[in-house]
């Protein structure tokens, strides 16, 4: 593993991976002197990033997360250095991001931890960096000058609402901890989610791996904060327990063994809420705590505490023994150590759970023996050659043509809509092209995503010739702007190609954004026109 980027990328194993080695770090700093570590890892813990150089590039103000990374690298033997906001860097003076990170990349960092209001902007940094870091390569290759720097490590010290993985494993670092106090392990334990369930990237993570490790999920928030229908959706579908009390925080708190508050998040959701409704309604405090007794939960909190606005854990809980929020905030140090000696390849994680990236297919349609002539007078005829984009779903041929650039190339065509047809509920829309024309990747993958169930016929002197339909793969670039306004792919200044997963596909595809995770489908795209024109 060389990038933490989501907790979306990592396999169950490699999580118990980290969390063991962190755990092993953790003995190693306050247990009797051992060389029980070096054994086994083949280093001392504080020589594990010797002549490692790591830089913290944090968009956003940070203390836990910025600085215990900063102590893990000098406490391992590296070298760190960075800055604390944007406003150290030449960002304020309108430079892009891809310019800030490759400046980073070219003095040679080892990895780069980064933090940032706009989502998605880690898994972008790892590309544009191998982009330079090729280019980089080539230009020293053509001068004749030797090039050792390595594409830089990123590790996401929380990318706006969509992530926190660092966080998230010493989250769950902490939680195998209580748990094995209990004699138990992660697997199983039901989980109060509190408060800001809708904005919070700490919560967005554990909500991630809630069906790695069964976890039974118990949610309580003020209005408007709670998780939204595509969540609870997609937990259930992994088959992830939930159970919503709205805004019974305390019948949450009853039926869980842990509970993980949070702040609320108003620097996301702006000026105009009712703070002192939900101050009254997310507090954790003494008496509450009191009502509950034996039945208490743990309470961790990522941190830091709205003491100002919120006090969602309130001053008389700092010292009751059932807030571990300090505890598991200095757990922070053992994991981002952890961590960085992975992602630098000091200690072997042993699991690799890369795999290739599948992209838009072509599947061979057998032709007729007898070859039939595309000369409907109803969709109008085809002279010599051409092509015919067949089952198109009604009504939405005149949108794919567009959308394919046919309009802005002023392509001859016929388009058709609304034909008899046996499939698709009877109707169906039909887009001709007159004259020799090629289509090109971009407008398979267009066509895969408005009209999978399209027929692609290609004419030669009247006749079909070819026959095939389209696949969608794994992604797909370039054709959805992002429905997350706060998406880096949405920043105009970087100039970033939008990129899909596709997760699921059929009647109304399902995506996934690349960079800020936000689930999409083809249908919603479709409705608020964010396909991306071919050509414009």
């Amino acid at each position: 593993m060389q990038d933490l980027i989501s907790m979306r990328d990592i396999s169950k194993e490699e999580i118990l991976n980290i969390l063991e080695v962190a755990g092993d770090i953790k003995r190693v700093i306050h247990g009797p002197t051992t060389d029980s570590f070096s054994k086994k890892y083949g280093t001392e813990w504080s020589k594990i990033l010797e002549g490692i150089s790591v830089a913290t590039l944090f968009l956003e103000n940070s203390t836990r997360t910025n600085y215990s990374f900063r102590a893990a690298v000098v406490k391992a033997g590296g070298t760190v250095d960075g800055f604390p906001t944007q406003d150290h860097t030449s960002l304020k003076k309108g430079e892009t991001w891809a310019d800030t990170a490759s400046m980073f990349a070219g003095y040679g960092y080892d990895a780069l931890v980064i933090r940032s209001t706009e989502e998605g902007l880690p898994r972008w940094t790892k590309e544009i960096l191998t982009q330079n870091n090729q280019q980089l390569s080539n230009q020293h290759q053509e001068f004749g000058i030797p090039f050792s720097y390595k594409v830089p490590s990123i590790i996401n010290g929380g990318d706006g609402k969509n992530q926190h993985p660092s966080q998230c494993l010493l989250d769950l670092f902490t939680m195998q901890e209580i748990a094995r106090s209990q004699g138990k392990e992660l697997d199983g334990l039901d989980l109060a989610l509190l408060n800001d369930i809708k904005h919070g990237r700490t919560i967005s993570s554990l909500i991630s791996v809630a069906n790695l490790f069964n976890f039974r999920l118990h949610f309580a928030y003020p209005n408007r904060f709670g998780p939204t229908e595509d969540v609870v959706k997609e937990l259930r579908e992994k088959g992830v327990k939930v159970q919503d009390y709205e805004t019974d925080f305390t019948e949450a708190l009853r039926n869980s063994s842990i509970a993980y508050h949070s702040r609320p998040q108003k620097e996301r959701v702006g000026q105009g809420e009712d703070f002192e409704a939900i101050k009254r309604i997310g507090q954790i405090n003494r008496s509450i705590y009191d009502s509950l007794g034996k039945n208490a939960p743990f309470l961790m909190h990522p941190l830091p505490i709205d003491a100002e606005t919120f006090a969602e854990i309130s001053e008389d809980m700092r010292d009751h023994p059932k807030n571990v929020t300090k505890y598991q905030s200095s757990n922070g140090l053992y994991v981002r150590i952890a961590l960085l000696g992975i992602c630098a390849g000091r200690i072997d994680s042993e699991i690799k759970t890369e795999t290739a990236s599948i992209g838009t297919t072509l599947e061979e349609i057998a032709l007729h023996e007898h070859r039939q002539k595309l000369d409907n007078p109803v969709s109008g005829y085809i002279r010599n050659s051409g092509i015919v984009i067949d089952h198109i779903p009604p009504g939405m041929g005149r949108r794919l043509a567009g959308v394919l650039g046919l309009e802005a190339q002023e392509v001859r065509k016929v388009i058709s809509d609304y034909l008899p047809s046996s499939k698709q509920g009877g109707l169906k829309d039909l887009v001709k092209i007159h004259g020799n024309y090629e289509l090109t990747s971009e407008q398979h993958d267009a066509i895969a995503l408005i009209a999978p169930h399209a027929t692609i016929n290609v004419i030669d002197e009247n006749v079909v010739t070819r026959k095939y339909q389209i696949r969608l793969g794994q992604n797909v670039t370039g054709r959805i702007v992002c429905v997350n306004d706060g998406c880096i792919s949405n920043v105009e200044k970087e100039g970033i190609q939008p990129k899909h997963y596709i997760e699921q596909t059929g009647e109304n595809t399902k995506l996934r954004c690349q960079y800020c995770e936000v689930p999409d489908t083809v249908d919603k795209a479709y409705k608020q026109n964010r396909f991306v024109y071919i050509g414009e």
